[in-house]
This record gives C-alpha cells, sequence and structure tokens, in this order.
C-alpha cells in the first residue's frame, strides 16, 4: 500500500532532523510519508522523491510534495543520474517488494552512494497482493532483524524495532570506520 504503519514513525523524524540533511532521496515515497514526516524539521533540505508506480504521482500529488520527483522502479536507475552526493537516502517499506537478491542489491548501492541510509521494513510478515493495480505492491520476501543487521554491517549506527516495524539507520562514515 502506499502508506505505511505509524509505529517508530517519531523515531524516523528525530533521526532526519538530528542528520540534518541538505538533500533525502525518497525511495518509493507512496503518499509522501517521509516528506509529510520531517519536512518541516528540514526547512534547507531539498527532497527526491523516485516512485515506481507513475499513477502515485497524481494520486498523492506527489509533485508537489517533492522538489523533484523520478518516475522510476529503483532496480533499474543509475543512482548518480539522480543525485551526486545525497546526505540521506530513505528507502522506507520497499525491500519487501523486491527478493532479497534484488533488495540486497540495491542495498549496496545505495551504500555506495548516500552518506546514510535509513531502511524501514516490515518485521510482521504479511501476505499483499497488488493494490489498485499496482504490481509494485506485492510482498515478495520478508525481512527479519538479524538479517538487516547483519545486511547493514558496520555502518549500522542505529535501530528501532517494534513489533511491526524496523528502522535502520547506516551512516557511510562508520561503515568505513569499520572496514580499517
Amino acid at each position: 500500500m502506499p502508506t505505511s504503519d505509524q509505529q517508530g514513525k517519531d523515531w524516523a523524524r528525530s533521526a532526519i532532523e538530528r542528520l540534518r540533511p541538505g538533500t533525502v532521496v525518497d525511495i518509493g515515497p507512496g503518499e509522501g510519508t517521509y516528506a509529510h514526516l520531517a519536512r518541516d524539521v528540514t526547512p534547507d533540505c531539498r527532497w527526491i522523491g523516485v516512485e515506481a508506480w507513475a499513477p502515485y504521482a497524481q494520486d498523492f500529488g506527489l509533485h508537489d510534495i517533492y522538489d523533484w520527483l523520478i518516475i522510476s522502479d529503483v532496480r533499474h536507475v543509475d543512482p548518480y543520474t539522480i543525485e551526486r552526493d545525497p546526505d540521506l537516502v530513505i528507502i522506507g517499506d520497499v525491500l519487501e517488494h523486491m527478493t532479497q537478491l534484488e533488495a540486497r542489491g540495491v542495498l549496496a548501492r545505495l551504500r555506495d552512494w548516500a552518506h546514510h541510509v535509513l531502511v524501514s521494513v516490515p518485521l510482521a510478515h504479511h501476505d499483499q497482493d497488488a493494490v489498485g493495480g499496482n504490481w509494485f505492491e506485492i510482498h515478495r520476501e520478508h525481512w527479519s532483524s538479524a538479517q538487516m543487521r547483519r545486511e547493514l554491517g558496520p555502518g549500522l549506527i542505529e535501530a528501532h524495532e517494534g513489533d511491526v516495524l524496523g528502522y535502520y539507520l547506516w551512516s557511510a562514515e562508520k561503515a568505513a570506520r569499520g572496514r580499517r
């Protein structure tokens, strides 16, 4: 669905505010959840949305919510054509719509590209088919907390896990220190 459970949203807002990003790239914004959540605490920030399902742009007024909106599947876009050096990439409730192999590839590219990556994934398994004709909404694979923590490795700087959603904040700087 183009929306997300409210669990952990206060934590996510606080994390975004603490980072004070100059540029946020929101992958899979749906109805614009994270821009609505934190745009007021990032007043000088440029918000870019990357949405796979074109009808959401009109359905949710995404062109009015984001400074720039790209209609593309993140699996098939070169991130450097979006922004050279983003401070924060949010990929909220998106990875469960891909196979884990695809999601790992996306996460690897995002980590190579961004200073910080904020990941939100459902921790409770919920089957979901296409919604309103949108095949991107199908839940393909589930992520556990342990899997996500392993995937993000030494760059993981914070996590907030509830019974519905898990949030994971990754930092390129911490990852680099962990490799030394």
